[in-house]
């Protein structure tokens, strides 16, 4: 379980908490190793896919950490567009099952959408300005507005937390972190 820094906000502890995660999961991202191909790409979407199947209808019983989804179709529309199977197998993903869970897994997923901003030219230089891009640019330029109005969000939630809670929002973080790296390593092995 994360170690508790005197002081520290919610967000602090998630980042503390899921750094070397973080790390792996960078770690285990082929799509920022040359070369990347179409199905190389194409399987980065299909483990991102398979994790959201099974992660996004859960999340949505707590709209207050997550909000609105957009990724699935933003992922299924890239795949039809690149010519891959656009339903695989949902991802065996722990799914939250309280307020705080829910906040846990959304730091995971929401961040997500700032690392693709990042990753998406990078596709584009690969394969081309007509690469499938929607999941990686999901929100475009209001990317780091979102991520601000939902840091607000979980800050409003750290104010009233309940004992336990910060644990087990870094938990469910943590848990989220392995089963990206689990499918996405997996997917990109696959397409090596």
């Amino acid at each position: 379980m994360p170690n508790r820094h005197e002081g520290d906000d919610l967000v602090t502890a998630l980042r503390r908490a899921t750094a070397a995660r973080h790390r792996r999961l960078d770690g285990a991202l082929a799509i920022a190793r040359a070369p990347l191909t179409r199905e190389r790409y194409a399987a980065f979407l299909q483990g991102s896919l398979r994790v959201l199947q099974a992660l996004e209808p859960a999340l949505s019983r707590w709209p207050q950490a997550y909000g609105a989804s957009l990724r699935i179709e933003c992922l299924r529309a890239d795949l039809r567009s690149i010519g891959a199977a656009h339903d695989p197998a949902p991802a065996d993903v722990k799914v939250p099952e309280t307020v705080a869970e829910a906040f846990g897994a959304a730091y995971v997923v929401e961040g997500s959408a700032l690392g693709g901003r990042v990753l998406a030219p990078l596709v584009q230089r690969a394969l081309g300005d007509s690469a499938p891009v929607t999941y990686l640019r999901l929100r475009g330029d209001a990317t780091q507005a979102h991520w601000q109005q939902w840091l607000g969000r979980l800050h409003a939630f750290d104010e009233q937390e309940r004992p336990g809670d910060r644990d087990a929002a870094c938990a469910m973080a943590c848990s989220t972190f392995d089963a990206y790296t689990r499918a996405l390593a997996a997917a990109t092995r696959v397409a090596a």
